[in-house]
């Protein structure tokens, strides 16, 4: 009965095997956000919890380095521990420059608003040793961003750009609905800030993905709210003159259609100048839904048109709610998280499953076919995956889940015990 129920939802079953490379423990780090791979093979990446501090009694986040031992085991290195008044909550992925330095951001901390804070821009810089020295290059205080959940990206003069989910235009949304900012060194060790955009609610509200440049220097994200129907949108920011930026809008999601809900994840560029990205929540008309993977091409007169590519669904093998942007192989497929589905016995979903990794491959009649490259357990493998994927040189996959893996001590919890993992998943 099992097989039929499953071969009825039309997803081929999992083809790929992983691998669990490091379980989190509370001091360590606890619910990782994506990872990136440096050029060393080690990987990089941020815990939205954990360490050594303590922030509200959970901690207040760390940067992690994790290296290949000869052994093959994969061992973690904590980069640094934030303690509040220098950031909190790390959450978007890293970049690192062309040096080897590190950059992010954190959703809270600094010495800007409430007791929280509105979050910082970092560096850690790579020095002899295995050594890494951090700075906090600027503090948001509401007028020009608070709340950076996304990562930072460079462009080719060495200038960070990044988003806000909050601050800049407070009279359009309490607290502000979100800037588009950039920060510039002055080569003295110095950064100045430039908000680029302000959101104003029809254009957007709530932006926490990373941006993408394109070949002309224009803009591209997404914003989680707002738009036409408060659903979210995808944006453009071209560079005009005199520091100009201008907005426009390609896509506004609604709730009330099948197109998708809370584009989160941001967008990637595809083949003929195609946008790809995710939805949360969405692709079922006038109900929640688990969210949508979809297509924008560029048409004549500016325009962009909107193709759902796979609507997703918690309650079947599948998966949903999406947990992830996308990732592009090669050949044109698409990868990504669901936050639930796959095997039934997940603690904490009501029996929805511990989340996928999947693959959707394009098919000559125009159609999209989702692969589970991996299902989660709930136990030692990870819980509810997320964030974002990365490939390694031979074509596997890594990635985190926010759960899982070693449930004792602070990492006992009652609906989603373990404090997460990296893993590896080789299609």
């Amino acid at each position: 009965m099992l097989f039929a129920m499953l071969a009825a939802f039309c997803v081929t079953s999992w083809a790929a095997s992983e691998k669990v490379l490091y379980r989190f423990h509370g001091k360590d780090g606890w619910s990782p956000n994506t990872v990136i791979l440096g050029s060393d093979g080690a990987l990089y990446g941020t815990t939205a919890v954990g360490g050594a501090n303590s922030c509200l009694g959970q901690g207040c986040g760390v940067v992690f380095k994790l290296a290949r031992g000869a052994d093959g085991k994969w061992r973690e290195t904590v980069l640094h521990n934030f303690a509040g008044s220098d950031g909190q909550g790390p959450v978007g992925p890293l970049v690192f420059d062309n040096g080897g330095n590190l950059y992010g951001a954190t959703v809270y901390g600094g010495p800007s608003c409430s007791q929280l804070g509105c979050g910082v821009v970092f560096e850690l810089v790579r020095g002899d040793g295995n050594k890494w020295t951090f700075k906090v290059l600027h503090d948001f205080a509401v007028t020009d961003g608070a709340n950076p959940y996304a990562g930072l990206i460079f462009d080719s003069k060495g200038n960070l750009y990044g988003t806000t989910s909050y601050g800049g235009n407070t009279n359009a949304c309490t607290g502000g609905c979100g800037v588009v900012f950039e920060l510039a060194p002055d080569g003295k060790g110095n950064w100045a800030e430039t908000v680029l955009h302000e959101f104003a609610g029809e254009d957007g509200v709530g932006p926490v993905a990373p941006l993408l440049f394109d070949s002309a220097g224009s803009l591209y994200g997404t914003t989680q709210y707002g738009g036409d129907h408060a659903s979210g949108t995808v944006f453009r920011l071209s560079p005009g003159k005199g520091d100009h930026w201008t907005e426009e809008v390609l896509h506004s999601f609604g709730f009330e259609t099948n197109d998708g809900d809370e584009p989160t994840y941001g967008v990637i560029f595809g083949r003929s100048g195609n946008l790809y990205g995710t939805t949360l929540f969405g692709g079922t008309k006038n109900d929640p839904g688990g969210g949508t993977a979809f297509r924008l091409m560029p048409e004549a007169g500016g325009k962009w048109k909107e193709k759902i590519l796979h609507s997703f669904n918690r309650a079947r093998f599948g998966g949903g709610p999406v947990s992830s942007g996308l990732l592009m192989d090669k050949h044109g497929s698409l990868y990504g998280t669901t936050g639930e589905g796959g095997r039934l016995t997940c603690p904490g979903t009501g029996g929805a499953g511990c989340g996928v990794v999947f693959r959707l491959a394009p098919a000559a009649n125009g159609k999209w076919t989702e692969t589970v490259l991996h299902a989660f357990g709930g136990g030692d493998d990870g819980d509810g995956p997320g964030g974002g994927l990365v490939f390694s040189s031979p074509g596997d996959i890594f990635g985190v889940t926010g759960a899982g893996g070693y449930a004792g001590g602070v990492c006992a919890g009652e609906y989603f015990p373990g404090c997460g993992v990296v893993f590896e998943v080789v299609p």
